[in-house]
């Protein structure tokens, strides 16, 4: 007997132990999760994380343009005495450098951008030199010229394809070199001009391109005496026209 109740008591007391030790490995196992729980990084929710939002045109803009223009003036003879026709010469059409500055403002709706832009340049065209059955020398001369002008795009992100049109000015000087004759000195002409263009953001303020422009101005009649003689007078009118393509870089605010 003293023996089962001694095997009983053993039994008992490696029990209690075993309880006591599961509950403390239970106890130190809750201490140790929120500890663990705090060493692992923290998820990222989809709430956090934020879209980068998508390039826009829309702004104030200012740039500088440089580019390469071809001249077209054309001359129609008026009335003429002495059945002396004007006659122009081969180098009616010439080319030359431009350089200018521009500014204007675009406005995005979805892919759709509308726009102003108004730009003022110098022209390097040379001289134009015409010559006449009566020996003298008739010469026009671009110095300036500008436009202000709508523009119509479509973006592609950062591309943006355009068509313009509007109004457009030039200077246009007309004389007669070693006759002392002048037969219209400097005037400003007004006309039309349209074009096409690209432009591209190569960073969220900079962008750069290249546009294509035609222009065409009023014509303007000149009549001068014959300097020979003074055998009669020559009329003539001209109609000046432009070919212009130009590199631009901007910086849009």
């Amino acid at each position: 007997m003293k023996i089962a109740s001694s095997t009983l008591q053993t039994g008992a007391t490696e029990m209690r132990r075993s309880t006591r030790v599961f509950l403390l490995s239970v106890a130190m196992s809750a201490f140790s999760v929120p500890a663990m729980a705090a060493d692992l990084p923290a998820q990222i929710s989809a709430a956090s994380v934020v879209a980068a939002p998508a390039f826009s045109w829309t702004g104030f803009y200012i740039g500088g343009e440089v580019g390469w223009m071809k001249t077209d003036p054309e001359y129609t003879t008026g009335a003429v005495l002495l059945g002396a026709p004007f006659i122009v010469t081969s180098g009616s059409n010439k080319s030359g450098p431009t350089y200018g500055v521009m500014a204007g403002y675009n406005y995005q709706v979805g892919q759709l951008v509308l726009g102003v832009e108004g730009d003022f340049q110098g022209w390097t065209v040379g001289k134009m030199r015409y010559t006449a059955v009566t020996g003298d020398f008739l010469t026009a001369h671009n110095k300036w010229g500008g436009s202000v002008r709508g523009r119509l795009g479509y973006a592609f992100d950062r591309t943006l394809l355009y068509v313009n049109g509007g109004a457009a000015f030039a200077s246009n000087e007309v004389s007669i070199p070693f006759t002392g004759i002048s037969i219209g000195g400097g005037d400003t002409r007004v006309g039309w001009t349209v074009g096409a263009g690209l432009d591209y953001a190569f960073t969220d303020n900079w962008f750069t391109g290249v546009e294509y422009r035609y222009s065409q101005f009023e014509a303007k009649s000149f009549v001068y005496p014959i300097p020979v003689l003074t055998l009669g007078t020559v009329g003539l009118r001209q109609q000046l026209s432009n070919n212009q393509i130009s590199a631009r870089i901007g910086y849009k605010f």
